[in-house]
């Protein structure tokens, strides 16, 4: 955490962000830290800007290039940073300071110039940030939408909150986020992936993004994000920042008046979605005219691409995320539509890897081929995708009969057998049931609770890590009157939960708090078996642990085949199924009950 006097000085940035008179109007960043990897380019916003002059007044942070942008009203500098410290920026315009592109001197005093003293902190880092290990295949992740999980704080609701309308804002925010940490650590998950929360004037979920420096007012402020961040890290929960690198919100100022004229991808190319394809970015056989209108147009009008080739729109865009990660102490990050990106997305993820090589960054990438994934995926900048493939197969699964590809859970046996695509499928894969942007679980189950109470048996113990939707824990419908925000429902814990949400939710948790106390299920291999009678049988294993999961999918009674799995059991006689408390011994006729699953700990 930083001290109080550094926040006092951060709120002062803040202000001055919005109230530095005459032709220079904000700053971003607000502020920066010493000993970052990468050298800081500020973006200086206000009017006439072009051909200043930028010196800084004292030693420690120096000017090393200024550009002048296609606006006049914004301005580019590039900073090298020597030490922590308070410093004053500034600015010149007007006689004798048109020196082109770059350079640091003027004519001080000279008739006609108008000169701006912006006060700049750079900050020291907080110990071993770099170092961060950011989430990894330990944790199971619970995604939130802020505005529909907890309105802890009715003053930040001004008085524009409208429950009964599907698209409106339901008056969600961090304090309700805070307010159930202890639900969450109880459950049984170990990290946080909300929904944006950035400044968006225009819609509830955030995803337009119009000051990439503040918390959306509905939701708190930026102190109250932190403060959330760390009472978090207290009951050993992590936070994921869900980030748009390649899109913002219609109302953003660079809209109107961007700093360069490709600061923007077309935004007059129609929406032929028949031309769109994330295919093909990847395929090698695709044409340049293909490629380049899936990664340069625009896909919503309210959401205008940036164009991440232009070398500005790259260092703004990675700046942005590097000083959340900072300042909040974000443990990973959520990147929405990666491939949007095209080319740029490593060039983009490397920037922050550079000061955070251990970070937790999970793209996404929805694609319903392995193949596809797997192209996007690399050490050096995505390290983690979410796995739609394996998402689709278990759906698939759990609701057709698939006589044609050999029956229930042969799907998911399919697609896990292409996971020789992956260079490391245990700790590159994000697996989930559903999510905010599909049909909740409960309803793609046709509302059969044994159903999902498999398909989170499944997503708590194959490999990868889980994330869950919240709600699902609770059999959470979709709204009945239906469309794309149908699944985006108020959360509430039921204070007279039905028999089949209590069953569920005991479930769950217990399968989470055994996945988080056995490490074989975090990290250790898996081993599976095809499908026979729509019985799915895999284990987690190491040298010295083993976990068997079974999976009835079918509508009978079913027997274990205990000679089958001899190779895995390598001698063990007997052990406890998690679900029910239940010893199960090797080679005892054991059955499986239709529609449900076992978890046997050996």
């Amino acid at each position: 955490m930083f001290s109080t006097n550094t926040n006092r000085a951060f709120v002062l940035l803040l202000l001055l962000a919005v109230q530095l008179p005459l032709f220079a109007q904000r700053v971003d960043p607000p502020c920066w830290w010493a000993g970052m990897k990468n050298d800081l380019q500020l973006m200086v916003r206000g009017q006439n800007l072009q051909n200043s002059t930028v010196t800084v007044l004292e030693d420690g942070l120096s000017v090393k290039n200024v550009y002048n942008a296609d606006s006049p009203d914004y301005l580019f500098i590039d900073m090298e940073v020597q030490r922590a410290g308070s410093y004053t920026i500034e600015i010149s315009q007007g006689a004798q300071s048109a020196q082109g592109a770059q350079g640091a001197q003027g004519a001080p005093g000279a008739p006609g110039m108008k000169k701006i003293k912006i006060p700049y902190q750079i900050l020291p880092r907080t110990e071993n940030s770099a170092q961060r290990s950011g989430f990894t295949n330990a944790d199971a992740i619970y995604l939130i939408m802020p505005d529909r999980f907890a309105d802890g704080d009715t003053t930040n609701n001004f008085g524009k909150i409208d429950r009964t309308h599907l698209e409106a804002r339901h008056g969600g925010d961090i304090q309700g986020i805070i307010n159930h940490l202890d639900y969450l650590q109880d459950l049984g998950v170990t990290a946080i992936w909300a929904t944006p929360m950035l400044d968006d004037d225009l819609s509830y979920h955030n995803y337009g993004i119009t000051d990439y420096y503040k918390i959306n007012p509905y939701f708190g402020t930026n102190e109250l994000y932190k403060e959330m961040v760390q009472l978090a890290h207290e009951k050993g929960l992590k936070i994921i920042q869900d980030v748009t690198p390649q899109h913002c919100g219609v109302g953003h100022a660079w809209v109107k008046n961007p700093p360069f004229r490709d600061w923007l991808n077309d935004t007059n190319l129609p929406p032929h979605y028949e031309y769109f394809s994330l295919e093909a970015l990847s395929d090698p056989h695709s044409s340049k005219i293909d490629r380049d209108f899936t990664g340069n147009t625009i896909i919503y009008k309210q959401m205008p691409d940036m164009n991440m080739r232009n070398p500005f729109v790259l260092k703004y865009i990675a700046q942005y995320v590097i000083w959340w990660i900072e300042y909040a102490n974000l443990d990973g990050l959520r990147v929405d539509t990666y491939f949007y990106m095209g080319l740029e997305a490593a060039k983009w993820t490397k920037l922050i890897r550079d000061e955070f090589p251990n970070m937790g960054i999970v793209g996404e990438i929805w694609g319903n081929e392995p193949s596809i994934l797997a192209r996007w995926l690399s050490s050096d900048s995505l390290p983690m995708v979410m796995d739609f493939p394996l998402q689709e197969a278990l759906v698939i699964d759990l609701t057709k009969e698939n006589a044609h590809w050999g029956g229930k859970m042969r799907t998911v046996y399919n697609a896990l057998a292409l996971d020789f695509v992956y260079d490391n499928p245990e700790k590159s894969q994000v697996v989930f049931a559903d999510n905010h942007d599909m049909m909740r679980l409960y309803n793609m189950l046709k509302k059969d609770s044994s159903l999902v109470k498999i398909a989170m048996t499944f997503i708590a113990t194959t490999r990868g890590l889980p994330q869950i939707y919240y709600g699902t824990e609770w059999l959470f419908a979709d709204d009945s009157r239906g469309g794309p925000h149908a699944n985006r429902v108020d959360f509430h814990i039921p204070s007279e939960p039905a028999a089949a949400q209590q069953d569920v939710f005991k479930h769950l948790r217990t399968l989470l708090n055994f996945r988080k106390q056995t490490p074989v299920l975090q990290g250790g291999k898996l081993m599976q078996y095809i499908p026979s009678g729509g019985v799915y049988t895999y284990f987690r294993y190491d040298e010295n642990d083993c976990v068997m999961i079974i999976i009835n999918a079918s509508d009978k009674v079913q027997s274990i085949e205990w000679a089958r799995f001899d190779e895995r059991l390598n001698g063990k006689t007997a052990g406890i199924d998690i679900l029910t408390g239940k010893t199960i011994t090797n080679g005892e006729e054991t059955e499986v009950a239709a529609r449900s699953s076992l978890v046997i700990k050996f």
